[in-house]
């Protein structure tokens, strides 16, 4: 009877401890999934914002990019040295892109910007022109070209005799004659273009006196395959440019 009582006895304790340790393990399963789930659930949350972010900040008409371009916040774009550095920066930014194309179309963005945004889009995306059209481009460099953007005349060539558009006035000849109703009225310009840098180039460019109108013809002169002789005395290359704007005129009949 003993015996018979004792096996009773540690039955019950045995099967009390397996209800413990049943509901116990229960219990600890039903946290560790609550955790895990909790976690779960707010990596989730954390990833829809982030991406609610990105969004709006695509379309956020206070994008600090432009501001950043016109201040020079990236680097020189024209210290040739450092142009291509400078460029992969805003290029890698995020959206860079969609956000470049709409500073470029945006007429209430500082035209600095407006103006690096092309150029930065000219060496990672040339297909862009056709989603700007050619005169925005055009009306930008033309107000690049007034107010010397790039820092230097350098960046606009060195003209006549070197047969020299530049690496940044290429971009009028590339745009051809869709831009010459912008070019043109530059051709009545006397404003003195800024200064070359360099030692040799400096020497040969700043040489040459040149004005926005010697820029103009130029630039136009190439476009339409009008030969345009180089002056030295200005009279004598007023007198070159005239010959250019009548054949212009010319034509336009």
């Amino acid at each position: 009877m003993k015996d018979i009582s004792f096996i009773k006895i540690y039955t019950m304790i045995f099967s009390q401890t397996n209800k413990y340790f049943y509901l116990t393990s229960l219990l600890i399963i039903s946290f560790l999934f609550t955790l895990t789930s909790s976690r779960a659930l707010a990596i989730t949350k954390m990833n829809i914002n982030k991406n609610i972010s990105n969004k709006i900040n695509m379309n956020n008409p206070n994008d600090d990019l432009a501001e950043k371009l016109a201040n020079g916040f990236y680097g020189d774009m024209f210290n040739y040295y450092l142009r291509e550095s400078v460029i992969n920066k805003i290029w890698y930014q995020p959206n860079s892109r969609q956000r470049l194309l709409k500073i470029v179309n945006d007429k209430n963005a500082p035209m600095k910007a407006r103006f690096l945004a092309c150029e930065v889009l000219h060496k990672r995306n040339l297909g862009f022109i056709r989603y700007v059209g050619s005169e925005t481009v055009g009306e930008i460099y033309v107000n690049a070209l007034l107010n010397n953007y790039t820092g230097m005349a350098n960046s606009w060539g060195f003209l006549y005799e070197l047969n020299d558009a530049g690496p940044v006035g290429i971009q009028f000849i590339l745009l051809g004659e869709e831009i010459l109703p912008i070019l043109i009225p530059l051709l009545d310009n006397n404003k003195p273009m800024g200064l070359y840098r360099g030692s040799k180039e400096a020497t040969l460019g700043n040489s040459y006196q040149y004005r926005i109108k010697d820029f103009a013809a130029y630039y136009i002169s190439r476009i339409k395959r009008i030969p345009v002789k180089f002056h030295q005395d200005f009279a004598e290359r007023d007198a070159e440019i005239e010959k250019l704007k009548a054949a212009l005129a010319n034509e336009a009949k």
